[in-house]
């Protein structure tokens, strides 16, 4: 991944208390699904393309930014910026969160700018990248309805409880 012409790799900036704003940007730190907090900065120029992040010096975890979503990352965030069309981001993701688990990053092994720049991924052709982000995507989807639905049957199953109990 040290490949400079197709990746940037960096880490994000430090985010003190009072920066924190009720409205503002997600800011996301070594947890990687759930920002903490917002501010009013912006650490990139550009949101255009999707950004692949993962924590640095907690437990491992990847997640992808996807184009036109602003967000802030700490100084316990990695990026990693595709700036090729010979990779999807998103695919890259998925295959960073494997390396990852093979490397053992941890709390203790971090997921450094240095660890992940040296690592190496074999990566399929674009088309195959591609139709595989298509998949999860829509597998996700799935998911996400029927965890819809579910709050829904438990909400109907709560109100026959109380009538008849």
């Amino acid at each position: 991944m040290d490949s400079t012409d197709k990746f940037q790799i960096g880490i994000g900036k430090r985010v003190l208390k009072r920066q924190i704003t009720a409205n503002g940007i997600p800011v996301y730190s070594a947890n990687v699904y759930e920002p903490f907090g917002r501010i009013d900065n912006s650490i990139f120029e550009d949101y255009s393309i999707g950004t692949v992040i993962w924590g640095i010096d907690g437990d491992w975890a990847v997640n992808y930014m996807p184009p036109n979503v602003p967000f802030y990352p700490t100084d316990h965030c990695g990026t990693l910026r595709v700036l090729t069309d010979e990779f999807n981001p998103h695919y890259i993701a998925f295959a960073l969160n494997k390396e990852g688990k093979n490397q053992r990053f941890n709390r203790t092994n971090r997921a450094s700018i240095d660890r992940i720049s040296g690592l190496k991924i074999l990566m399929p052709e674009k088309k195959l990248q591609d139709e595989f982000v298509k998949n999860v995507e829509e597998l996700e989807a799935k998911i996400k309805s029927l965890e819809g639905k579910l709050v829904s049957v438990m909400e109907k199953k709560e109100g026959i409880l109380e009538k008849y109990l």
